[in-house]
């Protein structure tokens, strides 16, 4: 039976001067859809079924080679108490844990280190993994992708060994509080003030670097402010923190009169006059 093209298909479909028409899809795009739809079930069972050549497949494929190529990176790492490792470990935790966990780990923002309470386990592993993956609940970040595994190997076996040679009742109530709540007393409530720039360098260093350019924490320098750059809202966030973006609350951490200062000092620093 053959087409015919360009037929009013009825007076009723005429509306403001169009006419609908008859006009069939040429044979060669009849032809073609059939075909996609064959192709789509044949690309359904080969790479979702038949599985051989699914995107797991071929994780798992590579992930085989990797450790075929690189077996290093397959190794567990583990306690060391080599001088190198410690070296790595206390440059490691001077740069980057001191400013919360203070130089001689006792504690401040964060929980003291050399004492017996260890709410995530007190273990080689049980560090290793605390480190690597944070408690964004408490405000620490997650450093493993920033650290790699050897530093974070290296940092938690200096940690270990401060603990066993200077830890125990010598240093539980040296001011860390319980292993994830704020220092208290030991930062907060100093009996003499501290200037803004005191206050930065002593608990936002570590986040946001020296500079105030970022690093874990956001630049503050620039003309970007999620939370607002006015001081007021610098001041709020400081508070309140972020703790989506893993920033703690400093309210009762640091005293208000602190909390003032050192948004008063990076409003100054941000907002060159």
């Amino acid at each position: 039976m053959s087409k015919v093209n360009d037929q009013i298909r009825g007076r009723g479909h005429e509306a403001d001067g169009i006419e609908e028409y008859d006009n069939p899809m040429p044979d060669w795009w009849i032809g073609l859809f059939f075909v996609t739809i064959a192709w789509g079930a044949y690309y359904l069972v080969d790479w979702h079924v038949l599985d051989s050549k699914s995107q797991e497949g071929m994780y798992e494929a590579e992930v085989a080679q990797a450790k075929v190529q690189w077996p290093e990176l397959d190794k567990k790492a583990a306690f060391d108490q080599s001088p190198e490792t410690l070296a790595l470990g206390g440059e490691v935790f001077t740069s980057t844990c001191a400013s919360c966990h203070q130089a001689d780990l006792r504690g401040g923002i964060g929980p003291n280190l050399v004492d017996d309470v260890w709410i995530h386990g007190g273990d080689f592993d049980s560090i290793t993994k605390t480190i690597t993956e944070g408690v964004a609940a408490k405000g620490m970040p997650a450093w493993g992708p920033m650290l790699g595994p050897k530093k974070v190997a290296a940092v938690a076996s200096f940690v270990l060994s401060k603990h066993e040679g200077g830890g125990g009742e010598a240093v539980a109530d040296a001011g860390g509080g319980a292993h994830g709540e704020p220092g208290g007393e030991a930062v907060g409530a100093a009996a003499t003030p501290m200037t803004g720039e005191e206050v930065f360098v002593k608990n936002c260093v570590a986040c946001h670097q020296a500079d105030m350019t970022g690093g874990v924490g956001p630049n503050l320098v620039d003309a970007e402010w999620i939370h607002g750059g006015e001081l007021a809202q610098i001041q709020a966030t400081i508070t309140n923190g972020v703790p989506a973006k893993g920033m703690i609350t400093w309210k009762g951490v640091l005293t208000d009169e602190q909390i003032a200062a050192v948004a008063q000092y990076i409003y100054d620093k941000s907002h060159p006059k």
